[in-house]
């Protein structure tokens, strides 16, 4: 009795429509966080400075915003913080700076290598790749112009796991280190978040439908002597 009981006010509930809206987006937006949080991050190699192996890989550094005075930004400053750490630890041998150059008065690469330069990073140690405008963009180059298929990738925290997302799809073998963002006040870190939550079904969509991307002849990188 109970069971039919359930069972007619069960229906009787759905018979409205606004009911059986609620009850899909309620539906969808499960089924979305389980994608998000399960599906999207599944098999990616994350890693902390300390359990990154000493893979002798290059590494790329993304960018992150640069102040009107031309220097990095406080998310920037501590991606580069930590692609200094791990170049000084020997986990990487070279530095791939890539970022948007697409004005004059707006240069990320040039921001960070200067900044890697005035921390002791040799000249010849630091390839800059001024047509990073997006992070697709910076990853598809990175195979495509620089001709990288391992790598170690250097971003914030909040975006490493979109980061290698794209990077698998892209064909790259990529370990991501997230820089440290404990300094973050809490309602950037908050915004950072949401947009990234935004951000990472757009990623998808790239996958499926791959934006053009500006590219050009290949560059030559320090592993490669011979074209240097």
């Amino acid at each position: 009795m109970l069971t039919y009981m359930g069972t007619y006010y069960f229906f009787k509930f759905f018979k409205k429509p606004i009911h059986l809206i609620a009850a899909a987006i309620i539906l969808a937006v499960i089924f979305d966080l389980l994608w998000f949080y399960v599906k999207f991050p599944f098999g990616l190699k994350v890693h902390s400075p300390e359990t990154l192996p000493s893979t002798g890989l290059p590494l790329l550094v993304l960018g992150a915003g640069v102040k009107s005075n031309g220097e990095p930004t406080q998310v920037l400053e501590a991606r580069l913080r930590m692609a200094l750490r791990l170049y000084d630890e020997k986990k990487a041998i070279w530095i791939l700076v890539s970022g948007d150059n697409r004005t004059r008065n707006y240069n990320e690469p040039q921001a960070m290598r200067r900044w890697l330069i005035k921390h002791g990073v040799p000249v010849e140690k630091i390839v800059s790749d001024y047509a990073g405008r997006r992070t697709y963009d910076s990853l598809k180059r990175a195979g495509m112009i620089f001709g990288l298929e391992h790598i170690i990738i250097v971003t914030s925290e909040f975006h490493t796991i979109r980061t290698l997302y794209l990077a698998k799809n892209l064909g790259l073998d990529a370990y991501g280190v997230p820089s440290d963002t404990k300094s973050i006040e809490a309602s950037a870190y908050t915004r950072l978040w949401l947009r990234e939550y935004l951000a990472r079904h757009k990623a998808q969509w790239d996958v499926w439908f791959p934006p053009r991307t500006v590219l050009g002849p290949t560059e030559s990188t320090p592993d490669i002597p011979d074209q240097l």
